[in-house]
């Protein structure tokens, strides 16, 4: 059984939000209020139209916008099920929903690189001060994001992130610090050509149209190449290898971890694969970590800290083990030296 002497950062959606990342939920109305009817996709307004009723050249403050996972899910079953749909009078078979699909993952791409500008945010980098006060060895990081706040924080302090991937532009000898990012990332571009990767580094490569977009770096191929973004929804597509073995590394890394600091994620029933991998870790390593929330904020409710806590707590077979703080991210990042002192009490007098 491998030694637990690690730490695992584990990064969710509120970590980002703590650097301007919108939530999942303000995606849709981001992106509407701030690009002018000329700009998207005409199948995008199409599709809001036909499945929600909503016209999104006459989007206003107050639109209620279903979130993106509601939406992914819709086109991803209609793909899964080779359904075909009446929108506007027209029929949208297969490569019109596929078509669709892939413009509102681009939509993502496109609203957290115009929100957090072409390398950092504006202000305050939470990401950065985190990593400049960490000592980092032996720390892992996990990240469910695609934004690269955390990536770009470990460049300025490394020569890193090592991703757990092959890039075919990225020298795999370089001595990094882990970042294992589950749902693919904004630097990230798969050939469907050849199959490799090509990394952007610091910048947001799948934010660029198609036209404007790095080609495969490998020198027999230079292919056209796709973003490697799997949708946070219900029906995760785990069919592309290179993120399988990003999930394999991040199995791995938990594995050896003594302790795991979840960072801005509410662990959501609906989110199994997160949910299957962490109670595989503790299984087979026989024993439950230190588990560590950090995940405060001034808008949380008393009961949304009462469901999420017993959420964790559910989770493991040694729910004592689990401390649920009432720090923020922003606190964590200010001194973690609170979280990963090795007196865990410490934490509980918070």
């Amino acid at each position: 059984m491998a030694q637990k002497n690690r730490t695992v950062i584990f990064l969710g959606a509120g970590a980002s939000a703590a650097d301007g990342a919108p939530m999942q939920g303000q995606l849709f109305s981001r992106y509407f209020l701030t690009q002018s009817s000329g700009r998207f996709e005409p199948v995008l307004a199409k599709f809001f139209e036909g499945f929600y009723g909503i016209d999104v050249s006459q989007v206003g403050e107050d639109a209620k916008f279903p979130t993106f996972e509601d939406v992914l899910g819709m086109l991803e079953l209609a793909l899964q099920c080779d359904d075909h749909y009446r929108v506007g009078g027209e029929t949208w078979d297969q490569l019109r929903i596929r078509e669709c699909r892939e413009h509102v993952i681009f939509l993502i791409c496109t609203v957290l690189a115009e929100t957090l500008g072409r390398y950092f945010s504006i202000g305050r980098n939470w990401h950065r001060e985190l990593v400049s006060r960490l000592q980092i060895a032996p720390i892992d990081f996990i990240s469910l994001n695609y934004d690269l706040l955390i990536d770009n924080a470990l460049v300025e302090t490394l020569r890193g992130p090592d991703y757990g991937a092959t890039f075919v532009n990225r020298d795999p000898r370089t001595p990094e610090v882990r970042l294992y990012k589950l749902h693919g990332s904004l630097n990230w571009l798969r050939c469907p050509t050849c199959g490799s990767l090509t990394s952007t580094g610091t910048e947001k490569g799948a934010s660029y149209p198609q036209q404007l977009r790095p080609r495969c770096e490998r020198e027999d191929c230079k292919g056209e190449t796709t973003p490697v973004v799997i949708p946070p929804t219900f029906f995760k597509v785990m069919d592309n290898f290179h993120l399988l073995g990003i999930w394999h590394q991040a199995y791995l890394s938990l594995l050896k971890a003594r302790r795991i600091v979840f960072c801005g994620y509410s662990l959501p029933d609906a989110d199994m694969h997160v949910r299957y991998l962490l109670k595989r870790v503790e299984v087979n390593s026989g024993s439950t970590p230190e588990v560590v929330v950090v995940n405060n904020h001034e808008k949380k409710t008393e009961d949304d800290k009462t469901a999420e806590k017993e959420r964790y707590r559910r989770l493991f077979c040694e729910p004592a083990k689990v401390v649920y703080t009432n720090l923020s991210f922003q606190d964590f990042a200010t001194d973690p030296a609170k979280v990963l002192s090795s007196q865990l009490e410490e934490v509980l007098k918070l």
